[in-house]
């Protein structure tokens, strides 16, 4: 059974929901709990009302003064009807005002989880604790805060006027009261035991939920639509989906039918102990010691006594069943950045001087142990072209995260104009770099958009969109689309148009080029690129990138060879440095590389 202390935990959510449900909707809040008094209040005063009219209609039934009697039971039934009618506008509009409160909270809870997944590490989204945090904070639902509270109202009012039936029962016969905790409390230890259960069993279950959400979104996801049907996966992939599903489904219905078996013989139980205190009554009202209007008060009072003790049941449950999934949401809202502001940042200077230096940096991803750079000293000076070189995992896209403090570094440090980077505002800082990953972003949204998002801070109409879009060489093309720089990028939506892969690359350097950083940092830039496409935008590179400073980490080195100097990573340690000339005449790993890319271009023979 459960313990006191996992009983009273769902006090700790109240204290965390109620500052939320304050600030996203004082007056909802106000309003709606001043229309449940109300529903209390109304709803009381007909059961006092109507125990009122049955004790007068008794009365009467043994009198001979029927005159005043008749009177005084049409002045309580029109009451009573006053006292309905008020009750239902009460519930009627405290359900409107718990929605509109329900929907200001959700929106609240949604800028909360969008607030925190922005600032959260990037560590953190690299890693399984992300999608399963994620994952159990959207199941949690964003209206579980207000549904804790409405839950919370509804059960006081429903415990007030379970509280005044109580009294009314006491009046027909004290015995009758232990009846209602035979009706209610097994239902609900049984409730709570099994909402704990199916809770530890959903939160074990999530990576399997998301490993099923994922087989789902590659059956029906566009991405892999050529190589499932290329490959014939889709049989393959339909029989995992289908065996995890089953499996998923076999196991919580084991918990749904147990429940079940239990709560219909709790039922059964306390139906029992109705129809013995019913049997009593009745043999009692038959030997002249209780009158008919306490066995018919008794027939309307302990039906809707069972039924307030069953929804009781059901918000004790709900509640403590939000409660455990708030805790979820409050997990996932917990999560606070480790690369964060300093608590004074000191002013970035306008223009570097000196530039941005490596300084024996070393690096470990969290959680694991191995370095995946090591000691690396590194400098590139403003406008000055550095070329990275190294095989795949070698740690290249690493040092980029390093440098615009996606990461921090392990041990040594990072410094801009002799400063170490962390001194400076996060901020601040990382807008002094614009970058194109080798997985770049392909946003659904207009050419326009996609460029711009480059330099959000810039005006819808900026011309340094078609600007960006001359230097990366996507004008041509996108001039070529049905609405120019305003086609949709998606087919996801009408009108949408795709690109192909060389295009959607075009339109990623451009974005780079559309911030005006004084540090662009390219990963891959040309990998979909064609040879000449490739040779336009290297032959003049300084040009169009305004003679800023710039890091290009590439595979061709025909494209390395143009930058001012080069380092050579292998491993997560910088083996070689200098000029591509120097490279060359040291006959170390770069010279090596560039012989076996050359052959390829060489004319052997004649």
């Amino acid at each position: 059974m459960l313990s006191i202390a996992k009983l009273m935990a769902p006090l700790s959510t109240l204290c965390r929901i109620f500052p939320i449900l304050w600030a996203s909707s004082r007056k909802w809040t106000l309003i709606s709990t001043g229309l449940m008094v109300l529903e209390i209040v109304f709803g009381l005063a007909v059961l006092f009302l109507l125990k009122q009219l049955v004790d007068v209609v008794t009365t009467m039934l043994s009198s001979e003064g029927p005159a005043d009697g008749i009177r005084y039971v049409l002045w309580a039934v029109a009451a009573t009807g006053l006292c309905s009618l008020g009750f239902l506008a009460a519930r009627g509009f405290s359900g409107l005002a718990r929605e509109t409160q329900g929907l200001l909270v959700s929106e609240s809870i949604d800028k909360d989880i969008h607030e925190r997944a922005v600032r959260a590490d990037l560590a953190f989204y690299e890693s399984p604790r992300y999608f399963d945090t994620l994952q159990r904070a959207r199941a949690s639902g964003n209206q579980r805060p207000v549904q804790v509270v409405n839950n919370l109202m509804l059960l006081i009012k429903n415990t007030l006027m379970l509280a005044a039936i109580v009294v009314l029962l006491a009046t027909i016969n004290w015995m009758l009261l232990p009846l209602l905790l035979v009706a209610i409390l097994p239902a609900l230890l049984v409730r709570l035991r099994f909402t704990r259960r199916l809770f530890d069993w959903q939160h074990k279950r999530t990576q399997m939920e998301r490993r099923a959400g994922y087989l789902d979104w590659l059956l029906t996801s566009d991405i892999h639509a050529k190589e499932l049907r290329l490959n014939q996966l889709g049989d393959f992939l339909r029989e995992r989906y289908a065996e995890l599903k089953a499996l998923i489904r076999e196991e919580r219905l084991v918990i749904s039918r147990q429940r079940t078996i239990v709560e219909v013989g709790v039922s059964a139980v306390a139906t029992a102990a109705f129809f013995s205190a019913l049997g009593y009554l009745a043999w009692e009202t038959s030997e002249g010691r209780n009158s008919v209007g306490d066995l018919v008060l008794f027939l309307l009072v302990f039906q809707r006594a069972q039924s307030m003790g069953q929804e009781l049941v059901g918000q004790l449950s709900r509640l403590y069943e939000d409660h455990l999934y708030i805790g979820l949401l409050f997990e996932f809202l917990d999560v606070r950045p480790i690369v964060s502001e300093p608590d004074y940042p000191l002013p970035l200077p306008t223009r570097m001087s000196t530039g941005v230096r490596f300084e024996n940096v070393s690096f470990c991803y969290p959680g694991t142990q191995r370095e995946v750079l090591s000691n690396i000293n590194l400098t590139i000076r403003p406008g000055q072209v550095v070329a990275l070189v190294g095989a795949n995992g070698s740690g290249k896209t690493s040092l980029i995260k390093l440098l615009c403090r996606l990461y921090d570094p392990s041990s040594g440090r990072v410094v801009l104009d002799g400063v170490d980077a962390r001194e400076y505002s996060l901020e601040d800082y990382r807008r002094k770099f614009s970058v194109i990953f080798q997985d770049y972003g392909k946003y659904a949204d207009t050419v326009r958009s996609n460029i711009r998002y480059g330099d959000i801070r810039q005006p819808e109409e900026t011309p340094l969109v078609e600007a960006a879009g001359k230097k990366s060489g996507a004008d041509p093309f996108i001039r070529f689309l049905h609405s120019g720089y305003d086609t949709p990028l998606t087919r996801m939506f009408d009108d949408g148009q795709e690109l192909s892969i060389g295009q959607w690359q075009k339109v990623a350097l451009a974005r780079a080029f559309m911030h005006q950083s004084e540090v662009i940092i390219l990963d891959e830039p040309t990998s979909a690129l064609d040879p000449g496409a490739e040779f336009d935008l290297f032959a003049n590179f300084r040009e169009r990138i305004d003679h800023r400073a710039a890091l290009v980490i590439s595979h061709r080195l025909s494209t390395v060879r143009m930058a001012d100097y080069i380092y050579v990573l292998d491993q997560g340690v910088i083996r070689e440095s200098g000029t591509h000339n120097e490279l060359m005449q040291q006959q170390g790993i770069y010279c090596e590389l560039f012989n076996q890319q050359a052959h390829h271009y060489r004319k052997v023979g004649t």
